[in-house]
């Protein structure tokens, strides 16, 4: 079977990522795809996330209609800094004869080379990168890079139109009291509400 994997902070899971998760799903042929939320990001680790049982219930709520998308608490349960390499670990070790595929952006993938073991991470997973605007410009210098000149198998790009979202606009439209309708999965919308999430 083909296992996707797709981590972030998801703080919140935005509109973007669910068209992510989607795509991601259908253009890899995934079985199963599993959105992982990180407990602390080594790339984020001053940013203030909401807490950890408000962003799985959002995730849930958010992944209820999307086909055999499933949140993962593995990475909140391991607790400190979320390394890549050691949910990729334990995936191998839960799916051992099974495809790993695992999700990133554009921008993670610039800086990919700086991820702790990440040659053993593309020595066990197929790379996929969602594009964002200088996607052109990039593809060439990171498909080598992170194949390393065709040692391993080159990142496939995700057929997605670039999407200018991201957590940091939600919170950011939240603390200054804005709408953030239509950034949002509905579900995720009234969670935040009812919860007065990020108006801090």
């Amino acid at each position: 079977m083909n296992i996707g994997i797709m981590g972030g902070s998801f703080n919140p899971i935005h509109s973007g990522h669910i068209v992510f998760a989607d795509a991601f799903r259908r253009q890899c042929a995934l079985d199963s795809c599993y959105v992982v939320p990180a407990s602390i990001s080594p790339f984020k680790l001053t940013e203030k996330n909401a807490e950890d049982i408000h962003r799985v219930n959002m995730l849930l709520l958010a992944c209820e209609e999307l086909q055999n998308t499933y949140v993962s608490t593995i990475e909140l349960e391991r607790g400190g800094i979320s390394y890549t390499i050691d949910t990729v670990l334990a995936f191998m070790d839960m799916f051992p004869n099974d495809k790993l595929f695992l999700l990133i952006g554009e921008d993670q993938a610039i800086q990919f080379t700086k991820w702790k073991d990440w040659k053993k991470i593309v020595a066990n997973v197929q790379l996929c990168i969602v594009a964002r605007k200088h996607h052109e410009q990039n593809t060439d210098s990171i498909d080598d890079a992170l194949s390393l000149n065709n040692t391993y198998s080159k990142p496939i790009w995700l057929d997605i139109p670039v999407i200018d979202i991201s957590s940091s606009l939600i919170r950011s439209h939240l603390e200054h009291g804005n709408d953030i309708h239509g950034l949002v999965p509905l579900q995720v919308e009234m969670y935040i509400h009812s919860y007065s999430l990020y108006n801090e």
